[in-house]
């Protein structure tokens, strides 16, 4: 079910909002972290993570990393993640 959404919206990201592409993006990660991402659904959220790390970050992968730390733990246990202490 997420993964076809996440393929079907991967497809046509530069139609996506800043809001809805961090909520995906982090979709993606918790999918990642909860070992169910692979194939297809991988290579999508590959390009939803470019994308926002390219919108939201201009690119500066640094400043994505900063984010990325200090927002982990709170996003996973937003999405059942069991590690997200």
């Amino acid at each position: 079910m997420v993964m076809s959404y996440l393929l079907a919206v991967a497809l046509d990201l530069a139609t996506v909002g800043e809001v809805d592409l961090e909520r995906m993006y982090w979709d993606c990660d918790a999918l990642y972290m909860k070992g169910e991402l692979g194939g297809q659904d991988l290579t999508s959220c590959l390009s939803i993570t470019q994308r926002f790390q390219s919108q939201r970050f201009e690119g500066n992968f640094d400043t994505f990393m900063i984010y990325w730390n200090e927002n982990k733990y709170l996003e996973w246990r937003r999405r059942g993640v069991a590690n997200g202490t």
